[in-house]
Parts: structure tokens; C-alpha cells; sequence
């Protein structure tokens, strides 16, 4: 890094801090974001729980006498109601109910000859009382099964009056930690992404853009810096910009699970053990650092491209979209083929995926910041050219 180079990055790096809105948006914002999310998505668990309780709901039974003492136990759920159906609905509108039981003829006979019998619960996930419906009668669907196991038995010559008193019990055993591990690993490689690519929006634009709208450019292009020189200033600024984005961004997140969760009442089942160990975070940072210069050299070279700030904005925003669009494609990838590792961002953000879940493919680690680094440094080429031609650079 030249003396020039340096000067011109001190330049941007001051001109970034002077505008409160960056400032906001790097430094405040994250801090308020997501413990204000944590808190809201809390409050609406909260509040359609206590709903769900207090919700009226018609609960259909076709083949009621089938299966004895079906309708009781549907009548002791709390604000459930049994109705008996002559078939099996077409739509749950139509018959009326927000759930139904549907018991096939001739169970007892089926059950004697060995015959499968299924037993069907109807809803619509898709409607939310239809849902809160199922999800209350669930449960009858075992005291069913016990049911015709009785019956099974008695077929075959046992002589039971009662089931046998046998319990299945489902215990989730993770520990904060491994669900903190598991929700790291799954998100925090799609904000990083997220984050550096908002944090260098503004200040690329504003670099570049904002140096023509303000008529500052030509000054700055009668200095003894190069083009080069110029073009690495501003998109060393902006790659300052966004990792310092990035950063605060995680430790925001950090925080709220960490330490605003357990202290609000009634979130601490919100809270969760998100720990980076130092050798994973450094790893997180230099996988990250050639996607961060890949973002800043587009946006950059965009700034360069466009005549006003509002047309840098908008070829920004779709850098943006773009960035978060192959972010997302990280989620759910149970095994990535070796091609999206070919992808920029998207293979940025399953690399981290793999470092978080210490599953890394030596393969995947060098495909991927080895693809992203060369992309990087043909942007930041094309940047540089972009700056010096000035058929571009001032085209109205």
C-alpha cells in the first residue's frame, strides 16, 4: 500500500464518519435490531399461545362408534368440540369443523384378520385455527393407537381389559450450547454475507457517486495519486466499512442471545450459548475478507459507472438484493455440491457453514477462496479501468 493509497483511504474513512446515517447503521443500528426482534417474535409466541388455549374449536368424527370413548376424549379437551360426520369431508369449511377424525368401517374385523387400519386426522396447517385444532387433538391419536392395539390383542386371544401401560417419551437432550452452535451455523454465515454487503452500499456509492455530485472528484483526480492508487483507497475504505459492519453486526446478535434474552423475564427461553472460539473467528474473518473485496470492487466499480447518487443507489441495491438472495441459498444444503462452491458469496457463506460445524472439505476451502479471490481481483481491475477512463467516469 503506497503513501498515496493510504491518504486517499484516510480521506474516505474520515468522510464516512462524518455522515450519521453510516454511522447509525454500522454502530447503533445491530444493537437495536435484533434485541427488538427477539423481543417482538417473543411477545407473538407469547400471544398466540395464550389464543391458541382460549380458541373454540368443531372437531369432526366419521366412524365415531369404532373406536369407543372417541367423542369423550375429544369433549375433554379444553374447547373442543365433538361432532359427528356421515364421511369423510371434502372440506373441512363445508363440514363445518376445524378438524376432523376419520376412523374406517369395519375396524374390529380388519384388526381380527390382521388387516392394516389407518386413521386419518384432517386439517389445514394453512389455517391457523384448523391448526391449533390438530395440534390440541394430536395426542388422541395415541390414545386411538392404544385403542385398537387393545382390540388387536383381544383378536388374537389375550385376555386384556386394559392396555399395557407402556409410554413413549420424547426428551430433547442439547444442551443451549449445541442449539446455540446448531442456530450459529446456520444463520451467522448469511449475515455476515448480509451485513458487508449493506455496510459497503452506502459508502462505495457516497465514494464515488457522491465525489461527482459534489464536484469533488476533479480535485481529487489533479492529485499526484494514480488511478490505481485512487481506486484502492476508496475500495480499501469501503472494505473497512463493511467487515466493521460485519462485526458489529455478530457481536449485536451475540448480545441479544447471550445476555438481553436472559435478562428480559419470560425470554429466557429465547436464549441461547452462541460461542466463537478464536481460531473459528479468525477463520470466519479470512474466508470472509475476499467476498468483502469482491463486494466493494462491484460496488465500487458501479459508483464509477453511474451519473448520479440515485442511479448509484439503484445499481446498488440490486448488488444487495443479489448478495442476499445467494446468501440464502446456504440454508438447508445438507450436502453442497462442489459446484456452488464455484459460486461467489453463496460459496462463502457454505465454507463458513462447514467451519462452524468443524465439517470442513479442504477441497471446498480452497475452491471457494480461491474462485471468490480471482473474481475479486478481476473487479477491482475493472473498477480501476472504469476510473480511468473518464468517457465513463463523466458520461451524463
Amino acid at each position: 500500500m503506497t503513501a498515496k493509497t493510504l491518504a486517499v483511504f484516510r480521506k474516505e474513512i474520515t468522510d464516512t464518519l462524518r455522515d450519521g446515517r453510516t454511522i447509525f447503521a454500522i454502530f447503533v443500528f445491530p444493537f437495536l435490531l435484533y434485541p427488538a426482534m427477539l423481543t417482538l417474535m417473543s411477545w407473538i409466541e407469547s400471544k398466540n399461545d395464550e389464543d391458541a388455549k382460549l380458541l373454540a374449536v368443531r372437531v369432526g368424527i366419521v366412524g365415531e362408534a369404532e373406536v369407543p370413548g372417541l367423542r369423550e376424549w375429544i369433549a375433554a379437551v379444553p374447547g373442543a368440540t365433538p361432532v359427528a360426520l356421515d364421511r369423510a369431508p371434502e372440506t373441512l369449511q363445508d363440514a363445518k369443523v376445524d378438524a376432523a377424525f376419520v376412523v374406517p368401517s369395519g375396524v374390529e374385523g380388519a384388526i381380527a384378520r390382521g388387516d392394516s387400519v389407518v386413521v386419518e386426522l384432517l386439517y389445514k396447517d394453512a389455517d391457523n385455527t384448523s391448526s391449533a385444532a390438530a395440534q390440541r387433538v394430536r395426542p388422541i391419536l395415541d390414545d386411538i393407537e392404544r385403542s385398537l392395539t387393545l382390540s388387536w390383542a383381544r383378536a388374537n386371544g389375550a385376555k386384556a381389559e386394559a392396555s399395557a401401560p407402556i409410554r413413549v417419551s420424547r426428551h430433547d437432550i442439547s444442551s443451549k450450547t449445541d442449539k446455540g452452535r446448531f442456530f450459529a451455523a446456520l444463520l451467522i454465515p448469511y449475515l455476515l454475507v448480509f451485513m458487508v454487503a449493506a455496510g459497503a452500499m452506502q459508502t462505495a456509492v457516497d465514494a464515488t457517486t457522491g465525489e461527482k455530485e459534489r464536484s469533488t472528484l476533479e480535485t481529487l483526480l489533479s492529485t499526484a495519486a494514480s488511478r490505481g492508487e485512487l481506486v484502492m483507497g476508496k475500495a480499501l475504505a469501503v472494505l473497512a466499512t463493511s467487515i466493521t459492519g460485519a462485526v458489529t453486526g455478530i457481536t449485536g446478535l451475540w448480545l441479544t442471545f447471550n445476555v438481553v434474552a436472559r435478562a428480559v423475564p419470560g425470554m429466557e427461553e429465547g436464549s441461547l450459548q452462541i460461542a466463537i472460539t478464536p481460531d473459528k473467528a479468525v477463520l470466519l474473518f479470512l474466508t470472509l475478507l475476499p467476498t468483502a473485496v469482491f463486494l466493494s470492487a462491484v460496488l465500487v466499480a458501479i459508483g464509477c459507472f453511474a451519473r448520479s447518487m440515485r442511479e448509484g443507489q439503484t445499481y446498488a441495491s440490486y448488488v444487495y438484493m443479489g448478495s442476499v438472495f445467494l446468501g440464502l441459498g446456504s440454508f438447508g444444503q445438507q450436502a453442497p455440491s462442489m459446484r456452488q462452491f464455484m459460486i461467489p458469496i453463496l460459496n462463502t457463506a457454505l465454507l463458513q457453514r462447514e467451519i462452524l460445524t468443524d465439517t470442513v472439505v479442504p477441497l471446498h476451502a480452497v475452491t471457494a477462496i480461491g474462485v471468490t479471490a480471482a473474481i475479486a481481483v478481476l473487479m477491482l481491475v475493472v473498477a480501476t479501468r472504469l476510473f480511468s477512463n473518464e468517457a465513463v467516469l463523466f458520461r451524463t
